[in-house]
């Protein structure tokens, strides 16, 4: 590693705790924000997009830090009853979520199917447009 990305690593707080607003990479208040505003502009973000927000490089490290910090969001949506804004959140390559929030999902018994392919793609539109009716307003 580098050392400016090593001081980056600590600048950011990877290792933080869930107090707070601050759980592992950002602020969860803005990140939960960040989110809300693209579900009411009804697009989804890359990993890299919402790093890049918080003025941080993508690397797999991060991406796993950022992870964690969309769990944070996710617990309050399901206590809040609204649905999940890190669908939101998705890999440039097939615009799907990780498999992290796959997991989640196969977990509650939410999903079944696989975290790739057109299964994957369906639920994930479906969930998709959840959120964006949750949070856009109407189209005029």
């Amino acid at each position: 590693m580098r050392r400016a990305d090593a001081r980056a690593e600590v600048r950011h707080g990877e290792g933080g705790s869930s107090r707070g607003t601050k759980a592992g990479l950002v602020d969860i208040d803005r990140l939960e924000a960040l989110l809300i505003e693209a579900a009411r502009a009804r697009q989804s973000l890359t990993y890299a997009e919402v790093l890049a927000h918080f003025g941080i490089g993508i690397t797999p490290r991060r991406v796993y830090a950022l992870c964690r910090d969309l769990g944070v969001v996710c617990e309050r949506n399901r206590t809040r009853g609204e649905p999940e804004l890190a669908v939101l959140v998705v890999r440039k390559a097939d615009r799907l979520p990780g498999e992290g929030f796959f997991h989640s999902l196969w977990r509650d018994g939410t999903y079944d199917g696989p975290a790739t392919g057109p299964l994957a793609a369906a639920f994930i539109r479906r969930e998709t447009e959840r959120v964006f009716a949750h949070w856009a307003p109407p189209a005029a």
